[in-house]
């Protein structure tokens, strides 16, 4: 089965014409690693579902710092979604971080296929709904636990990102300093030897 009717199949049921319709909708598209898919202060008007690789999702603070935002991989979807929705300036850029391969689909089109299938429909409102209680959690889990408690969860939660992300980017992703998570590794992988 396709990657993408699959993971939509886990929440919804598809009719066959509602298939057809989201592979008609969804284009296949290949980035090379660091290329762009969204810069900071375009509008973002695709929706992408990872079928193989990574992405990156960042923004610049005041000061020109880059600041890590969000990880996607395999069977995952990105945008800006409040640029998305309200056809706004993007405030994130999302750039691939290995070779991707992902199904993209753009606002007209979204918006036509929702229209045509409600399943399609409540699928997206439910991937709406857990993204926002991820960014809520992700914003708790920043103001309230200490580095070492937020580099457990995602070690726990997530343990492919240490394996495919830059050790720069996921300090970044905590919030800390690169030196600061060797620290916290080094803390961890000595107190599990023990």
């Amino acid at each position: 089965m396709h990657p993408l009717i699959n993971i939509v199949q886990k929440s919804v049921s598809l009719t066959e014409e509602e298939v057809a319709a989201t592979l008609y909708f969804f284009q296949k598209k290949k980035y090379k690693r660091n290329e762009i898919l969204l810069r900071a202060g375009e509008v973002s008007h695709h929706v992408y579902f990872v079928q193989s690789g990574g992405l990156h999702q960042f923004y610049l603070d005041e000061a020109g710092n880059e600041r890590t935002c969000n990880f996607t991989f395999e069977n995952e979807f990105v945008t800006d979604l409040e640029s998305f929705s309200q056809q706004t300036r993007s405030a994130s850029s999302i750039k691939a971080l290995e070779p991707t391969v992902c199904y993209q689909v753009n606002c007209v089109d979204l918006v036509e296929l929702l229209k045509q299938s409600p399943a399609v429909s409540e699928f997206f409102r439910i991937v709406v709904e857990r993204v926002a209680s991820e960014s809520i959690r992700r914003t708790k889990n920043l103001l309230s636990f200490s580095p070492e408690k937020q580099f457990n969860e995602l070690l726990e939660q997530r343990p492919d990102i240490f394996q495919r992300v830059p050790q720069k980017l996921i300090a970044q992703y905590l919030g800390i300093a690169p030196e600061s998570l060797s620290r916290i590794k080094k803390r961890i992988l000595v107190a599990a030897k023990s």
